[in-house]
């Protein structure tokens, strides 16, 4: 008995437990999802991705309104105007796959595809032995992102790729980065770092894979459709993306003042690449892709002018790293409280473009910047003070 609570007390039981509960807990998670995603496709982001490779199956304009509308409605959608995809062309690379298949067949195709790549992230990301907090394995934005059916999961899986890889393999790392360019203006302050930096280093394989990864993915988009850049500006000039609501940190400032001018909603963005600038120029030297990185990504998608709830998975790479120090015990518990009313709000089904959203990118902020304070504090030891792991 007083060995099992020395094996207890030191983890070597009760962090396997806790991994094996935890993924336990993510694969009975995403199964009710997929099953959510099987019976409702047409009710997803993921209808979107659909129809625009059936188009590109038939050799049309993938971002077509009549068309997409035609094939929605013909899948059992119910949509006033069509919805179509807003991804550049270099992602349709992703997708195209999907037109081959009916619409609940290439859900559940998507939804495993989406479930590998989270699994794949989580462990990339990983640092130091214990395994990632259950907060972690169920990210309220990552099982959002699995019930939307939506691509931003591939962007998580990018960052990771080059967090783990640009030193060992740099080409592998760069062109991984075609994968974070389907959303590229979430990753507004790390674009001119990344330039800046690899430039700096003389590591041009990275450039050249990143320049490689864009260039096949948006020549794969061309054998499809000679005109696709054309097509894809035109669909984006008549969405009118300006003039739309998203419960962000932007938005919200810009709801704040009269008239809502649409500049007001850029200042975020414009202090962020000041900030940028000044905390990459401070840290040049000695920078580090993991930790710095992932602090520049998180303030990155905070600040973005068009983001969704669930592009706030890309926080997960920061959250990782100071939940990898030995005092994040104490600050654990509200980032599991913040997570735990986020996925309840899953569960209640609120559409993502509904207000009650605009307080999770703040709160994970809040508690980012409140944590990684108290990781750089000193740890006590008895009466010993030891600087943190």
């Amino acid at each position: 008995m007083g060995f099992a609570r020395r094996m207890l007390r030191h983890g070597s039981i009760a962090r396997p437990l806790q991994l094996a509960v935890a993924l336990l807990l993510l694969v009975v998670s995403l199964a009710l999802l997929g099953t959510v995603l099987e019976h409702n496709a047409v009710d997803r982001d993921f209808i979107c991705y659909w129809s625009s490779a059936r188009l590109l199956r038939a050799h049309a304009d993938p971002y077509a309104p009549r068309a997409i509308l035609h094939i929605e409605d013909r899948a059992g959608g119910a949509y006033r105007e069509p919805f179509i995809m807003r991804n550049p062309p270099w992602a349709l690379f992703l997708i195209a796959p999907l037109g081959w298949f009916p619409a609940p067949v290439a859900a559940c195709l998507w939804l495993t595809a989406l479930i590998a790549a989270a699994l794949v992230s989580i462990r990339l990301l990983r640092m130091g032995p214990r395994p990632p907090p259950l907060a972690v394995c169920l990210f309220a934005p990552i099982l959002g992102c699995a019930m939307a059916g939506q691509l931003s999961i591939f962007l998580l899986l990018g960052m990771a790729l080059f967090f783990k890889f640009h030193q060992r393999w740099p080409f592998l790392a760069g062109s991984a980065l075609t994968l974070a360019a389907m959303k590229p203006h979430l990753f507004l302050l790390f674009w001119p770092v990344f330039l800046v930096h690899s430039w700096r280093q003389r590591q041009p394989r990275i450039l050249a894979g990143f320049a490689a990864g864009l260039a096949l993915a948006t020549g794969a988009a061309f054998l499809f459709d000679p005109h696709i850049v054309a097509h894809y500006l035109a669909a984006m000039r008549a969405e009118h993306i300006e003039t739309q609501y998203l419960p962000n940190l932007p938005c919200e400032i810009r709801a704040l003042i009269p008239r809502r001018p649409l500049a007001l909603q850029l200042v975020p963005s414009l202090l962020g690449l000041a900030w940028a600038s000044r905390f990459y120029v401070r840290r040049r030297n000695s920078w580090n892709w993991r930790k710095d990185g992932a602090h520049l990504l998180l303030l990155s998608v905070a600040v973005s002018p068009y983001s969704w709830p669930f592009d706030q998975l890309l926080f997960l790479p920061a959250l990782m790293e100071v939940c990898s120090h030995r005092n994040s015990e104490k600050t654990l518990p509200v980032l599991t409280a913040l997570n735990g009313v986020a996925i309840l709000l899953l569960g209640l089904t609120l559409p993502f473009s509904s207000p009650v959203w605009a307080w999770t990118g703040v709160g994970c902020l809040l508690w980012y910047l409140w944590a990684r304070t108290e990781a750089a504090a000193p740890v006590r030891v008895g009466a010993c003070i030891t600087a943190p792991a």
